[in-house]
């Protein structure tokens, strides 16, 4: 496993158990729909972020 692809499952674990522990923590109850929202969401943005600063670095 590359280290970029690392260091995406390593971001995306830590986002998602804030999340859970958040929500939980807040609300008392837990939505497999919102989390799968928030999943996709996160890997959108991950996946724009790193293509953009990839096409501004040229590394892309």
């Amino acid at each position: 496993m590359d280290d970029r692809r690392t260091l995406f499952l390593a971001g995306f674990v830590g986002a998602s158990l804030s999340y859970i522990f958040n929500v939980l923590a807040f609300t008392g109850t837990f939505d497999v729909f919102r989390w799968v929202v928030f999943v996709a969401l996160y890997a959108g943005f991950t996946y724009g972020f790193d293509r953009f600063i990839g096409w501004q670095t040229g590394s892309a």
